[in-house]
C-alpha cells in the first residue's frame, strides 16, 4: 500500500508506536540505495503529528494501530489524543488493528475510539468484514492457528480445538536443546529466540560478557537483546539474544523459540496468568497494582504470548518454565515433548 500510493506521487507516512518495524525496514530501505532523507520522511512514530495542519498528508498508514497511546511524550502530557492528532493531519487515514495484540496498560487503541474521533474531524470510516485482510503470511498463512491459540490460552473459545495444520510445533523441556535446534533453522538470519517479560534487564547498561538477564534449567544462559540496536530481528550477530514483544511486535521471522515464563502457568485445569512474574523492568503493567485491574494484566499476557507464538511463518519451538503447561500443550496438540 505505502509503495503503490508513493508511486502515484501521493505524500503518505508509515506509522508505527513500536520503534523496532520502523527501523528494520528503514534498514532494509538503506541496503537498497534509496535516498536517506527521503526514507526518513517515510517512516513515523505515533507520537510525531501533534501540531500537524489539517489534512496535511494524503494519507498516514497506521501499523499496529491497537499500540496507540491517548496522548504524546515520555510522560503521556503532550498534544491530544494520537488517534485525533493522525485524522486531523491527513486526508485518509488508513489502520491495521487487532485489539487482541494490545500489550501495554498504556495501548488504547480500538475501533470504537477511531470511529469517535473520525466523528469529531468530520470524517467518513469505513469498517467491517468487508476490509478485513483475508490472508497473512505468518504461521504458514494459518487462520486456523490464531484461531487455535484463542483456545490454548483461554483467549476464547474457538472452534479450532485441535492442532492440525502444516506448521512445524516442537516442544522442549529443556531450553538449550530449543536454541540448539533453532539455531540449525537460522541459515538465512530468519530464526530467532524470544520470550516473554519475566526477566530483568540488569544487562541494559551493562555489557559485561558474564552477566545475563535469563537463567535458566540446564544452564541456559542469555542476553536481552542489546541496547544499543534498534534492528536485533535482522542483525547478524543477534542469535544469541533474545527478542521481548516490544522488539518482535509488528516484524516476522522463518522460526522463532518461544521461552514462556512464570507469568503463564497451567494451575486447576485451566491456562491463568500471573502478573506478579513479571520483571520489575517491565512497564507493561503499569498501574495494575494500584488499580486492581487483574483482568487487564490477564488480557495483556495472554495477549503477549499469543503474539509471540505467531511471529513466525514456518515453525515455532516453544519451552515453558511451568512444566504442567507444557505437558497442557502436548497433550492438545498430540506432540512430543523433546528433552
Amino acid at each position: 500500500l505505502l509503495s503503490n500510493l508513493i508511486n502515484k506521487g501521493y505524500s503518505v507516512n508509515y506509522i508505527t508506536k513500536n520503534a523496532a518495524p520502523r527501523e528494520v525496514f528503514f534498514k532494509k530501505l538503506r541496503k537498497d540505495k534509496f535516498r536517506l532523507n527521503y526514507i526518513k520522511t517515510l517512516f513515523k512514530g505515533s507520537g510525531s503529528f501533534i501540531n500537524v495542519p489539517n489534512n496535511f498528508f494524503d494519507c498516514l498508514i497506521v501499523d499496529e494501530a491497537h499500540r496507540l497511546n491517548e496522548r504524546s511524550g515520555m510522560f503521556n502530557n503532550l498534544g491530544e489524543s494520537q488517534i485525533k492528532e493522525i485524522i486531523h493531519a491527513s486526508k485518509v487515514s488508513v489502520f491495521f488493528i487487532d485489539e487482541d495484540q494490545i500489550v501495554t496498560t498504556s495501548d488504547v487503541g480500538s475501533v470504537d475510539l477511531i470511529k469517535k474521533y473520525a466523528k469529531e474531524e468530520g470524517s467518513e470510516t469505513y469498517h467491517g468484514e468487508d476490509y478485513n485482510l483475508v490472508s497473512q503470511f505468518r504461521c504458514n498463512g494459518s487462520d486456523g492457528y490464531l484461531a487455535f491459540l484463542d483456545n490454548l490460552l483461554s483467549i476464547r473459545e474457538t472452534a479450532n480445538i485441535d492442532f492440525e495444520f502444516d506448521y512445524e510445533l516442537r516442544l522442549f523441556s529443556n531450553p538449550v536443546k530449543m536454541r540448539e535446534e533453532l539455531r540449525k533453522r537460522n541459515d538465512n538470519n530468519k530464526a530467532r529466540m524470544i520470550a516473554g517479560y519475566c526477566y530483568d534487564w540488569i544487562t541494559k547498561n551493562d555489557y559485561n560478557p558474564d552477566v545475563y538477564d535469563i537463567v535458566l534449567e540446564n544452564d541456559f544462559k542469555a542476553k536481552w537483546n542489546f541496547n544499543n540496536t534498534k534492528t536485533w530481528a535482522i542483525d547478524e550477530d543477534s542469535f544469541e539474544q533474545v527478542g521481548c514483544i516490544h522488539t518482535a511486535q509488528g516484524l516476522e521471522f522463518d522460526y522463532c523459540g518461544v521461552i514462556i515464563g512464570k507469568d503463564l502457568i497451567f494451575k486447576d485445569n485451566k491456562v491463568v496468568t500471573d502478573y506478579t512474574k513479571r520483571a520489575k523492568t517491565d512497564k507493561s503493567l503499569k498501574g495494575i497494582k494500584k488499580t486492581k485491574n487483574y483482568a487487564l494484566a490477564d488480557r495483556i499476557i495472554k495477549n503477549t504470548y499469543k503474539t509471540l507464538l505467531s511471529r513466525a511463518q514456518k515453525g515455532c519451538f516453544v519451552y515453558c518454565e511451568d512444566k504442567e503447561l507444557l505437558k497442557y500443550i502436548s497433550k492438545i496438540t498430540r506432540t512430543d515433548i523433546e528433552c
